[in-house]
């Protein structure tokens, strides 16, 4: 997918551009590229998660795509924007997963029947969304802007890497705190403390001991913002 996270960067350096728009040529690019050698249509092509900001000269423009979120620390508040849709669906499937310890046959076998019924309703409009092949699914990802008089910084993560919340251990105001004080690298190594201290999942329910973690903190200096 890292050729998808390339052209989709290249995409948003024309301002004229919305960010759902440049996903989805991004996805389409990529999926043309394979075409030919790949079975792209197949539920299980490889996917991935978008975390996009872009800076423009009055807004900072946003999109979220499939179990991840945005922090943004403004002048008027927290404003928190996660695409939480896979979690909504198949719950019997998910309660099954979660429900037996992690690293067990049964576990395996639960999160095996999860994956196969997640994958039925991937990018369908009674599913969930993620960037796989289909570029319907730039469409429908999580999309807004911020005014720039207005934001002070924001945070990017990945489910993994906000675990801390999902776990109940820390709200957003105290995610950005440890980000403040320890950097993005302290966040995850929070997290990964905490999944230490409960390696089956009981305690805090979850398909996999750790998950991939990514943290991106992005703030603009002070002086930037002033006019002129």
């Amino acid at each position: 997918m890292e050729k998808l996270g390339t052209l989709l960067l290249a995409g948003m350096t024309d301002d004229s551009t919305s960010l759902d728009s440049a996903l989805s040529t991004a996805i389409e690019s990529v999926a043309a590229l394979h075409v030919s050698t790949c079975d792209v249509g197949n539920p299980g092509t490889p996917s991935a998660t978008v975390l996009a900001l872009r800076v423009g000269a009055e807004s900072v423009e946003w999109l979220v795509l499939a179990d991840s979120t945005i922090i943004f620390d403004c002048s008027d508040g927290l404003h928190v924007y996660t695409d939480d849709r896979v979690s909504r669906v198949n719950r019997s499937q998910h309660e099954a997963a979660v429900r037996s310890k992690v690293g067990t046959e049964a576990h395996e076998r639960d999160v095996s029947k999860l994956v196969e019924a997640q994958r039925k309703i991937r990018n369908t409009a009674d599913g969930y969304w993620v960037a796989g092949a289909d570029p319907q699914a730039a469409r429908e990802a999580l999309t807004g802007q911020i005014p720039l008089n207005n934001f002070r910084q924001a945070l990017l993560l990945t489910d993994g890497a906000a675990r801390l919340h999902e776990f109940g251990l820390a709200d957003w105001e105290r995610i950005l705190e440890i980000v403040a004080t320890g950097g993005t690298d302290g966040l995850i190594a929070e997290v990964r403390d905490a999944e230490r201290q409960d390696p089956e999942g009981q305690r805090w329910p979850r398909y996999k001991t750790s998950d991939d973690a990514t943290a991106l903190r992005i703030s603009i200096p002070a002086h930037d913002l002033v006019d002129g």
